[in-house]
């Protein structure tokens, strides 16, 4: 009977989602409240802040476009700065490809929304998710549940901006997140050639004006880390080949 109960426990996906998640939502707590005080800031409007956590889901590019859209930039601009931004998804989107090959067709259509920095970070260190049914099922927990509390988060952040002070801890903490959740990424070769890449673009091209030397930064950061061979695991743990 025990038996039994461990083996349905590993086999659903459901609870090792939610375990997995938890420690995720509280560190992202900070970066999707930031971006509601910034629309309410930026005069683009808390509901704006909430839509688009729920329409655009990827935190880097929101801040972005509500950025650019507080300043007063074109649409052009706005959508042009965004693909850039989320460019890092399409890598994303190749690495999980053998879990979604074998994948009913509205699971590959419609999940697709829910391809992100976190979830990809927790399907990669994962190594008990090639059977389909349960990928199917962690997969759509970890991104339901995430997604409902970033637009809770936001909306949050979005109530909370006139009684906050103008320089927070939020300011701190949202970059705080991205480092701890990059630095274990770089281990692998083309992750650390394309952070290395987009850091001297963009502080080389950072005279350049309305944040175009960000843009470049992270334009050739993603050609870098796409054109980078993965360092086979002989080489990486120094075994003779």
């Amino acid at each position: 009977m025990d038996i039994t109960l461990r083996h349905t426990r590993r086999a659903d996906g459901v609870t090792d989602a939610v375990r997995d998640l938890a420690p995720v939502v509280l560190g992202l707590a900070p970066f999707a409240m930031l971006i509601g005080v910034t629309a309410v800031r930026s005069g683009v409007g808390a509901g704006t802040g909430v839509l688009s956590s729920a329409l655009l889901y990827g935190g880097s590019g929101q801040l972005t476009a509500i950025t650019l859209m507080g300043s007063g930039a074109g649409a052009g601009a706005v959508l042009a700065a965004v693909t850039l931004v989320n460019a890092r998804f399409l890598l994303y989107a190749a690495a999980l490809e053998p879990h979604f090959r074998d994948q009913p067709r509205w699971f590959r259509w419609a999940a697709a929304h829910f391809v992100v920095d976190p979830t990809y970070a927790m399907v990669t260190r994962r190594r008990d998710l090639e059977d389909p049914a349960r990928f199917r099922r962690y997969w759509l927990t970890a991104g339901g549940v995430l997604a409902v509390a970033w637009v809770a988060m936001t909306a949050a952040g979005g109530l909370l901006a006139p009684v906050l002070p103008a320089s927070s801890a939020l300011d701190v903490a949202a970059p705080a997140m991205f480092l701890a959740m990059l630095v274990p990424q770089l281990r692998a070769r083309p992750a650390a050639v394309g952070a290395g890449a987009a850091a001297v673009t963009a502080a080389l091209a950072s005279p350049l004006p309305s944040g175009l030397g960000l843009m470049c930064g992270i334009a050739v950061g993603v050609v870098a880390a796409t054109v980078t061979p993965v360092a086979r695991t002989s080489e990486t743990s120094g075994s003779p080949s």
